[in-house]
């Protein structure tokens, strides 16, 4: 398993969820952050994007990736950007099953 990390435009983060919710993926965790990065105003000193964070199958983790790019690029400053890392295992807390 994967944890797929994108941090997006606020705009973007609704008709992402949606998408993936159609694709291979059941469940996005959504969440609104403060950051700085390229994308600089001259009257804040942070930006405002959605961090989405998705649990992914190794063989859709492409495929997740893949879809994120093509629904939130604009090749602009502030896009935002895409982390995957390795995930060992997840526990519902409800079931107490643990996945791998």
């Amino acid at each position: 398993m994967k944890l797929v990390t994108a941090i997006v435009r606020t705009i973007s983060a609704q008709k992402v969820a949606d998408a993936l919710k159609q694709c291979c993926v059941s469940g996005v965790t959504y969440s609104e952050v403060k950051g700085i990065g390229e994308q600089i105003e001259i009257d804040k000193p942070y930006t405002i994007h959605s961090k989405l964070e998705i649990v992914v199958s190794d063989e859709n983790v492409d495929s997740v990736v893949n879809a994120l790019v093509e629904l939130t690029h604009m090749g602009l400053p502030g896009d935002g950007l895409i982390t995957v890392s390795p995930l060992d295992y997840q526990v519902e807390i409800r079931t107490k099953k643990k996945s791998v």
